[in-house]
């Protein structure tokens, strides 16, 4: 039976629109989401000295789900409820509140866009209320840096280019400081 040239056209149509799932991303893709856990984790680590210390009181950010389907073995379906938030906020000894986010690189830079639309303009009204807001950056090699959001908006007028690479946050400071005992203070506060 022949088919309809609509017909044939909807196959061919289905067909170029098929997209299999490249391994190669996939496995990449879980090591990334790996390495921004690690990261995090080591955020709170720090965040739980500070508190341990009675300097501030820092915490993981939830974000807002809705569970669709449960599957088995505590793994579930779900779809985020609104825009991503700050992933940290807290606050230090005296009052000050603060928050930021937290984005770890396997690259030598960190782009613009690593920081979404939304996520800059909750920072930036923190900031504008007082807050110490920024954006905590973690490089592969160790090195954790702080950038207020004030130079992370502006970053092409600053660097000249939407990213910025480990050695201009080196060359203008931006890296958080050590304790003695080599702890990452990225507060700067122990």
């Amino acid at each position: 039976m022949p088919i309809s040239i609509q017909e044939y056209k909807q196959i061919i149509a289905n067909q170029t629109n098929f997209k299999s799932k490249n391994p190669n991303r996939q496995r990449q893709g879980k090591i990334n989401r790996e390495l921004g856990q690690n990261f995090e984790q080591q955020v709170e680590t720090i965040a739980e000295m500070y508190r341990l210390q009675k300097l501030a009181i820092i915490e993981k950010t939830p974000e807002p789900m809705k569970i669709l389907k449960h599957i088995e073995n505590g793994r579930f379906e779900a779809v985020f409820l609104k825009s991503a938030q700050p992933d940290f906020k807290g606050i230090l000894k005296g009052g000050r509140t603060v928050v930021f986010d937290a984005k770890f690189t396997e690259s030598d830079k960190i782009a613009y866009q690593a920081l979404s639309e939304h996520q800059k303009e909750v920072l930036m009204q923190y900031d504008q209320l007082g807050a110490m807001a920024f954006v905590l950056v973690g490089f592969s090699n160790g090195r954790i840096y702080k950038v207020d959001i004030k130079t992370w908006v502006n970053m092409k007028e600053i660097f000249g280019h939407k990213h910025i690479k480990q050695t201009e946050l080196e060359e203008k400071h931006f890296r958080a400081p050590q304790t003695k005992n080599g702890m990452i203070d990225f507060l700067g506060i122990m």
